[in-house]
């Protein structure tokens, strides 16, 4: 057993104990005896995780859990070197349970379930047995969890191959991905940048072709975001619909805003394979116990024209020119397939952001900061922190300055809001927060009857590492969806074009103000120096869009996924499309 009172020995502690883990999987790999061409190789990293589970239970030559395991462990330690998002390696295990579900094959000639072999990888919170979930905190390590989550517990009934867990942000409320314990994760198409958080490390390892499935979190973005700047699909269920129970977090007891576990992967279909499987198991006696709905799986059948609405700002900062290109050429690419695309202004977007920031900040973030115990802040909570510690005194002039002297009456109410708040204000912002609920769910799908909406996760694409520290609010266009609390798919579209997506004309005149003050960090006078959009830096970065469904729609918007990533056709995203770009170049 391991007793530090240094954060710093137990990150070297913990580190060290990776690359142990990683130097043993690598020696599995050169003892290995199973025969791995290199164009089978490469044919199961170009394979989504329905196609893996095909291959293996018709017994495709050389497909078999064992081969296809190794190839992304190979994978993943490539990913982990370039982009460091694993934390806990669970190679010897994943080999071992390989073998036994290739041996039940062989022998019953029946598959364990519709993830027979598949190789599955976890966001670090989401308790594994005999494992730490230590969400980057040095407190928490050589805690290993009891007995494994409920996700876990469904995906190994399912015949899924659990093998590494992945890097998240400190306290999971941030959409960079760093913490003192396990260091910087970055972006797979640039080191320089940010994969989001907080399941950055979930987002990193897929888009890279690490793992063909992966299961992640989300309260404010925390899926979304890393699956827009990661280049992977994501999909946000509403609450109660996938199971949370076992996953490790920095705030136990915060319920005002719901976390929800969602499925992400390499495409649609992956998505659609980890929904099936984990809802279906929503209707048995251990997931009631846990309060989930008991609703199977249902099949859905699109109309042949649908509405989607559309908006390029969402109130605090207008979309960058290379995320307002990925909703318009969605539209297009839409449009053209003959479905109908009307763009709208959302219900008071800003005041989703007032309720996610008054509710989250109710408790000036004690429970949240005391998860982190003697570890170092990371500096991208900055802003985010910093709000509730404003004495009022200084706070209500400063709000007064913000709104009547610089001009910026959207962040004044962003900072307005964020304060500790006696249980009675608390709960006068949860009746806020449903009252604005029902709002939007009577403009979106009562007066405009859309069936989706379409706008961008995030104003620009990945930021630097290190650059988001009073850039938080632009988790702006995210958090509507879990103040709404509906269904929310991300998928990639485009990358960021130096010349399509410069400041142009047209963008200019299109835009429509946001926050001044944030406006000016990320457009610095639209286009400035040191800006953080910047096209020609940026060049190569994924962009994606999110897709909105109404509450309990997880079907139909997997289905609207569909019609999407069908719509807009081949784009260099998708299951070994990394490593064939990484073989190109």
């Amino acid at each position: 057993m391991f007793w530090s009172s240094s954060w710093k020995e137990a990150r070297d502690y913990k580190q060290e104990q990776r690359r142990t883990a990683l130097a043993a999987g690598e020696q599995l790999l050169a003892d290995s005896k199973v025969e791995i061409s290199p164009s089978l190789g490469k044919e199961i990293l170009s394979s989504n995780a329905s196609q893996i589970a095909t291959h293996i239970k018709s017994r495709t030559k050389g497909w078999t859990a064992t081969s296809v395991l190794l190839v992304y462990i190979k994978s993943a330690i490539r990913a982990q070197r370039d982009s460091n998002v694993l934390t806990e390696i669970l190679f010897e295990d994943a080999v071992r349970r390989a073998k036994e579900l290739d041996e039940e094959l062989e022998r019953t000639g029946e598959v364990r379930g519709a993830l027979h072999g598949v190789p599955v990888s976890l966001k670090d919170q989401i308790d594994f047995e005999g494992y730490d979930s230590t969400i980057g905190v040095s407190r928490a390590i050589n805690k290993p969890a009891e007995t494994h989550a409920a996700p876990v517990k469904v995906l190994l009934a399912a015949g899924a191959n659990p093998f590494v867990k992945t890097t998240v942000p400190q306290t999971m409320l941030s959409f960079e991905c760093s913490s003192p314990l396990w260091g910087i994760s970055t972006n797979p198409y640039d080191k320089e940048r940010i994969p989001g958080g907080s399941s950055g490390g979930e987002a990193a390892l897929l888009a890279s072709d690490g793992s063909p499935l992966g299961f992640g979190s989300d309260i404010g973005g925390s899926l979304r975001i890393p699956a827009h700047f990661s280049g992977c699909y994501g999909l946000k269920p509403c609450h109660s619909r996938f199971p949370v129970k076992g996953a490790a977090t920095a705030n136990p007891g915060f319920q005002a805003i719901e976390v929800t576990m969602g499925p992400m992967g390499r495409s649609v279909a992956d998505l659609e394979l980890a929904t099936r499987v984990v809802v279906d198991a929503s209707v048995g006696h251990e997931a009631q116990m846990e309060g989930l709905v008991p609703l199977k799986y249902r099949e859905v059948e699109l109309p042949e024209k649908l509405k989607f609405g559309y908006y390029l700002t969402d109130g605090f900062c207008r979309a960058s020119p290379a995320c307002e290109r990925a909703v318009l050429e969605t539209v297009e690419a839409l449009r053209k397939k003959g479905h109908e695309c009307v763009e709208f202004v959302p219900h008071d977007p800003i005041k989703g952001l007032e309720l996610f920031a008054g509710i989250t900040s109710a408790d000036g973030y004690k429970t949240l900061l005391s998860s982190i115990g003697s570890d170092p802040v990371e500096s991208s909570l900055f802003l985010t922190i910093t709000g509730p510690k404003i004495p009022s005194f200084i706070r209500l002039p400063l709000v007064w300055i913000i709104e009547h002297l610089v001009g910026d009456g959207i962040f004044s109410r962003a900072l307005a809001s964020s304060r500790v708040k006696s249980s009675r204000e608390l709960q006068h912002w949860q009746h806020q927060r449903d009252l604005y609920a029902d709002e939007f769910r009577k403009q979106v799908w009562g007066e405009l009857k859309l069936d989706a909406i379409l706008c961008a996760p995030q104003a620009t694409p990945a930021q630097k590492v290190g650059e988001t520290w009073d850039l938080s609010p632009l988790a702006m266009g995210t958090f509507l969806y879990n103040i709404v609390d509906t269904t929310v798919g991300v998928l990639p579209v485009t990358f960021v074009d130096a010349v399509k997506d410069a400041f142009s004309d047209d963008w200019f005149a299109r835009g429509k103000a946001g926050s001044k003050i944030i406006e000016k960090k990320v457009y610095q006078g639209l286009g400035g120096v040191g800006a953080v959009y910047d096209a020609e830096a940026m060049e190569g970065i994924p962009v994606g869009v999110q897709v909105v469904g109404k509450h309990w729609e997880e079907e139909k918007v997997v289905e609207m996924m569909k019609v999407v990533d069908e719509a807009l056709g081949p784009r260099g995203f998708g299951p070994g499309k990394f490593v064939q770009k990484g073989e190109r170049e």
